[in-house]
């Protein structure tokens, strides 16, 4: 097996369902030894997603590639103990309960401390560890409509919509994943770990510093304006012959170019309404239309094609049935991989987009069956034989 950029960090993986597994899989990618922690005979709840081929989740194996599954109720005291006994040998604890469940048990940050001084302790959650909301059960949409993007995302004139990703989920599994790689650096530094405390909520509201700051200067809320931006025009989603495309003079030197090659309109550039940036934004009915009225003249992608020949951005706009049949994601970015599933066969997998020279990202195992390297992991890292194994297995503890 290659050696990742993380070989030498193991993770103990506690968390379920999207962000915190989304986060320790990017780990596991890098190659970290993560080991997901599941409850005897259920498992994680992802393992009951859908879409599932032969009984089993996709959507688990989406996001749990590169890790190595065990079972263990941490309810029980042996179970307890058996972990805090792991913990003594990690780097780093990841969970998504909710705050205070980690805490109840004897196994929060301050109780994995008294074990292991360097130990790094992430979490996910809605609201974050210590707020007024941290008891609220959130999923990705509450983040979402509560972080502000759902309020300025939607047709124009319409009410607000959810983004079509679990954009908070996935933010915050980012988050997560930067959070613990600062942490592990500043360990080099002190010798000590840390928390790490990741809110999806936080996680939305940061994906918006520009649309913050406009409303901390003018006080003014952005509706949805569908595919407009609300400080330039043209820039967003316009119509072509057969179907939209996306153009995007985010500077005034870029709708020059636009006017001058592409309109051929180069007296346009001292039309007051549409000099500046600004102007433009005023404008931006009279921009769509005159864009629109040149563009209902070729397809979409002649559109783009005559555009990016000017040196102006553009683009299509993909479906899922688009991305798979471009050769850019395919092969020049390798960003869809084929990969064995057990019990599901060949699925083709969304790849790690951060792009290393030397110790590149990769898929070393597939997605865990449910305690599939009890023996394995409990040999290696506590000594266990294959009867201790047993002995915790018929006690309900594994």
């Amino acid at each position: 097996m290659q050696t990742g950029a993380l070989s030498d960090v193991k993770i103990l993986d506690l968390t379920r369902v999207l962000s915190g597994p989304y986060a320790a899989m990017w780990l596991g990618d890098f190659g970290a030894d993560v080991i997901k922690i599941e409850m005897p005979v259920k498992g994680d709840d992802a393992r009951f997603t859908p879409v599932h081929v032969n009984g089993n989740s996709t959507f688990f194996a989406a996001m749990n590639r590169n890790k190595r599954s065990i079972t263990l109720n941490l309810k029980d005291p042996e179970g307890k103990a058996i972990f805090l006994e792991m913990v003594k040998q990690a780097d780093v604890v990841m969970s998504n309960y909710r705050p205070g469940v980690m805490e109840r048990l004897g196994l929060g940050y301050e109780d994995l401390c008294k074990v292991n001084e360097r130990i790094i302790f992430a979490t996910v959650s809605g609201f974050g560890q210590n707020s007024k909301y941290a008891q609220r059960p959130a999923y990705d949409c509450v983040a979402q409509g509560m972080g502000g993007i759902m309020s300025m995302t939607g047709v124009e004139g319409g009410g607000p919509t959810r983004a079509g990703a679990s954009v908070a989920d996935i933010t915050a599994g980012i988050n997560t994943v930067v959070g613990i790689l600062t942490a592990l650096h500043a360990r080099t530094l002190t010798g000590k770990g840390q928390s790490v405390d990741i809110a999806l909520v936080d996680s939305v509201l940061a994906l918006m510093p520009s649309e913050s700051m406009r409303y901390n200067v003018t006080r003014k809320v952005v509706p949805p304006l569908g595919n407009r931006y609300i400080g330039n025009s043209p820039y967003g989603a316009f119509k072509a012959k057969d179907r939209d495309f996306m153009l995007a003079c985010g500077s005034d030197k870029l709708f020059a170019k636009f006017c001058t090659e592409v309109l051929k309109k180069p007296e346009l550039l001292e039309d007051e309404r549409f000099r500046i940036m600004a102007r433009r934004s005023d404008n931006h009915e009279l921009v769509k239309k005159m864009v629109e009225d040149w563009a209902s003249q070729y397809t979409a992608e002649e559109c783009v094609d005559i555009i990016l020949a000017a040196g102006v951005p553009a683009g299509p706009i993909y479906n899922m049935e688009d991305i798979y049949a471009d050769d850019y994601f395919v092969n020049d970015r390798e960003m869809l991989l084929k990969m064995e599933q057990p019990g599901i066969g060949e699925l083709t997998v969304t790849n790690n987009p951060i792009r290393l020279s030397d110790t590149k990202s990769a898929i070393r195992r597939p997605a865990p069956l449910l305690g599939e390297h009890n023996e394995e992991v409990y040999g290696d890292w506590l000594g266990f034989d294959a009867a201790k194994i047993e002995e915790l297995k018929n006690k309900g503890i594994l």
